[in-house]
């Protein structure tokens, strides 16, 4: 399966900032998705948060299609964001035959009455880009070229989210955020991996500020990202992508 993270993104309440996604190789994901054309127990194994969000997103796409199904998952996901997405989107596809935009959009609304974040839907379209990419709630994404190749070394739930470690001035934080995503952008495009590398330290530098996370917060190239329920950090190597 494909995977990727949400990089150099800081969550902020009721904002809409731009998420850059890279492509990354590394984190493990074994998933098995079986889906039952008809009434029945589901069978959901995964961590409770990510157990409740496939269930409850089924149940909305029962009433979004006007078919009754059940779904039987289980595996395993270093990162749990990555398994709802998966999951919901192998569900999709099974059920629409295929997965295509409209199906992806179809998906978006569920996300957004089950409170799933803006960072984790961004995720949703790795299963249809071949690239590292920006993506905007309501935007069409922007493609970055694959000059970069991410590959993940560790990655683990460091904690849940608290409430911000400093009272800050929301109007200048979104601002400084939103630089920093297309500075990041700018640097994946032109396969600048120094300037990459800066903008994940200046984010860093976000995380501690907000939310008190000691930085860095591993070896190496190491970096915050949201989970489902709690925030990661991820440890990385970055080189030239070869041919």
């Amino acid at each position: 399966m494909f995977a990727a993270v949400p990089l150099s993104h800081i969550p902020l309440p009721g904002v809409s900032n731009p998420i850059i996604v890279v492509r990354v190789e590394g984190i493990v994901e074994e998933l098995a998705v079986e889906v039952v054309p008809a009434r029945g127990l589901d069978r959901v194994v995964f961590s409770a948060t990510v157990a409740r969000l496939v269930t409850e997103f089924k149940k909305h796409l029962e009433r979004e299609i006007g078919l009754e199904f059940r779904v039987i998952c289980s595996g395993i996901s270093d990162y749990d964001a990555l398994a709802y997405i998966h999951t919901t989107n192998e569900i999709l596809r099974t059920l629409i035959s295929r997965l295509d935009e409209g199906a992806i959009q179809i998906a978006y609304s569920i996300d957004r009455e089950l409170g799933v974040q803006d960072y984790v839907s961004a995720l949703r379209l790795i299963d249809l880009l071949d690239t590292h990419y920006a993506w905007r709630w309501g935007e069409p994404p922007v493609e970055l070229e694959r000059k970069l190749a991410f590959r993940v070394r560790a990655i683990r739930r460091i904690s849940e989210f608290k409430t911000p470690f400093l009272e800050i001035d929301r109007e200048a934080i979104i601002h400084i955020a939103g630089k920093s995503s297309i500075h990041l952008a700018r640097a994946i495009m032109n396969g600048d991996i120094e300037e990459v590398v800066k903008s994940v330290e200046f984010t860093n530098g976000l995380w501690h500020s907000i939310y008190g996370l000691k930085i860095p917060c591993g070896e190496g190239i190491s970096t915050y990202i949201p989970g489902l329920d709690g925030v990661y950090c991820v440890e990385m190597e970055l080189n030239p992508k070869t041919a």
